[in-house]
């Protein structure tokens, strides 16, 4: 087989395998996605559950976050705080349930400077998503707020306990209800599966190297090839020597 030939077939032969594994890298991409899909809105589409329920008395909470959850009990004015960086701010108030534990509750926003409106008084039935406690900010709060983000953790320090390891924010039509804004609502999201990304840089990794072995390869056969040559020319310089 005349060298070219070996060459095209062993760069050939390399990048059939290097297309073979890419297209395996993009499944196991695409197994990654399906496993980041966000099922936040299901969640919070489902039917609330009791908030008191869903928390043992050690504070050990079920798996509700992102799900609406249902509480009753009253709204305690006096331990209120706005978070935000920047507007609007959201308006967190402390809420007393009907055991006598407490859960932050973010009724709504207002634009800084706003003073937002006191709560409803007397026993309340409120519904709303309940949230893990935000990571810490990289920002500061802004000038109007008293915490950049909210968390739950820095709140227990000198709100009454015992306080629950979340929040819950209301629906808009509540928040309008009680005059203040909409508050945004970030749904958790399923974390992927580091497996099905390893997996997809792996194979693409093995891609490179099939391209860069059938290089190789190519490289090597025009080795042998010059070896070869200058072995058999030495042959004949040795004959017409002797």
């Amino acid at each position: 087989m005349k060298l070219r030939t070996k060459q095209v077939l062993a760069i050939v032969a390399g990048c059939v395998v290097a297309i073979a594994m890419m297209l395996l890298g993009l499944w196991q991409m695409d197994s990654y996605e399906e496993s980041t899909r966000d099922v936040s809105a299901e969640r919070a589409a489902e039917e609330p559950v009791s908030l008191a329920a869903s928390v043992a008395e050690d504070g050990a909470i079920d798996d509700i976050y992102g799900h609406r959850v249902t509480l009753s009990g009253q709204f305690v004015p006096a331990y209120q705080v706005l978070v935000g960086e920047s507007d609007p701010l959201r308006v967190a108030t402390a809420f007393r349930l009907d055991d006598e534990r407490y859960v932050v509750v973010v009724r709504g926003t207002v634009s800084p400077g706003v003073e937002p409106t006191a709560p409803p008084a007397g026993e309340q039935a409120l519904e709303g998503i309940f949230l893990a406690p935000d990571k810490p900010g990289e920002g500061s709060a802004s000038v109007s707020a008293d915490l950049p983000t909210l968390r739950v953790q820095q709140l227990a320090q000198e709100w009454p306990s015992p306080l629950i390891g979340g929040y819950v924010t209301l629906s808009a039509d509540d928040s309008a209800a009680q005059g203040l804004g909409t508050a945004p609502l970030e749904l958790p999201e399923r974390e992927g599966s580091a497996t099905h990304r390893g997996y997809a840089l792996q194979w693409w990794v093995f891609a490179a190297g099939a391209v860069a072995f059938g290089a190789y390869a190519a490289r090597g056969f025009a080795k042998d090839e010059a070896k070869k040559l200058a072995k058999n020319q030495k042959a004949e310089d040795t004959d017409l020597a002797v």
